[in-house]
């Protein structure tokens, strides 16, 4: 019996957890139960018994961790019972299969977005709109700076960039999984003499090509080829290459970050790329104000990144019930 006084969901030290069913969501340290939102490492903790999530995020968890995962797999829309209380995965748009989780107990609903985008991509799912009493939404980019150009926009610019000078190697860094598909189901292998990505962009793209993604066709990179062979050529690569050592074996090159951080202006200064491009997997300021919104929920909690601008913001605007989540031992 759920205790009316007690929330639903609390935020304990290893992640949050939904009290009556005894069950984790992208808990920070391994636990019994487990359900994750999505394939990204920072969301994924090995050592748990059982993991619960969406089919596409179960083969990107394989391809990435190993086979021995307890993987308990479960379809977009479809209700499933832990402990007696109610569950089901919706699309948050972030990445192949990323998923929303809602929770029914009673005559309550909680619904926990995970990482969400309200652009289209067309490497994933769209964010569902769906109805809740309680929301607990990210709000990594909850600043009122942070507002999305279009894809194309993003896309334009790589390319003029890239093709600004014929003889630099251009080198845009971006996360394996996620943003590196989404960049390679845009761009136009035409637009460039070649397009090369690393291994671990490569291990991802088998996945999204064997669930009939379309994706740009690119060559892998090698540090055996020639240097002049990537002259007026891009090359997508994960953000751990960015070092001196790595860099200084081409000529000519230029280097570009793709991230929503890039946005601030400061932020990219300090970086130390030549170029950045504000590209993001995440909802921006208005974006977050749309899904709050669009839910209707009579109480709001914020996760990830600040929030305190967004909270005021929505109190203050419409009057909203903004509540902290606080860390219970």
């Amino acid at each position: 019996m759920i205790n009316s006084k007690q929330n639903l969901v609390i935020q304990k030290n290893q992640g949050l957890y939904c009290v009556p069913a005894n069950v984790w969501i992208d808990p920070f340290k391994p636990v019994e139960k487990a359900i994750i939102t999505h394939a990204h490492s920072d969301h994924f903790t090995h050592g748990c018994r059982e993991y619960t999530c969406s089919i596409e995020t179960a083969l990107l968890l394989r391809k990435r961790f190993g086979n021995n995962l307890n993987l308990k797999v479960i379809d977009y829309d479809k209700k499933f019972l832990i402990n007696g209380i109610n569950f089901s995965l919706h699309p948050s748009g972030h990445i192949l299969g990323s998923s929303q989780i809602k929770i029914m107990a009673g005559s309550e609903i909680w619904l926990i977005t995970g990482d969400l985008k309200r652009q289209k991509d067309k490497t994933c799912q769209s964010y569902e709109k769906l109805k809740t009493d309680f929301l607990i939404c990210e709000s990594t980019f909850g600043l009122p700076i942070f507002h999305w150009d279009s894809t194309e926009k993003i896309i334009n610019d790589v390319t003029n960039w890239v093709n600004k000078s014929e003889d630099s190697t251009s080198v845009l860094f971006c996360y394996s999984l996620g943003k590196a598909q989404r960049l390679l189901s845009e761009l136009n292998s035409k637009n460039f003499k070649n397009i090369y990505i690393h291994k671990s962009i490569n291990k991802m793209n088998m996945i999204y090509q064997k669930l009939g993604i379309e994706l740009t066709e690119a060559k892998i990179f090698d540090n055996e080829l020639q240097i002049n062979n990537f002259k007026n050529s891009l090359l997508l690569l994960p953000p751990s290459l960015n070092n001196k050592n790595f860099l200084k074996q081409f000529k000519n090159v230029k280097t570009s970050f793709a991230s929503g951080w890039m946005s601030i202006r400061a932020f990219k200064k300090r970086s130390g790329f030549d170029k950045g491009f504000p590209i993001s997997d995440h909802a921006d300021w208005n974006g977050l104000i749309k899904t709050i919104k669009e839910s209707e929920a009579k109480t709001i909690f914020l996760n990830h990144g600040d929030g305190e601008s967004l909270s005021n913001f929505l109190r203050e605007k419409d009057d909203l019930n903004i509540k902290h989540l606080n860390r219970v031992k």
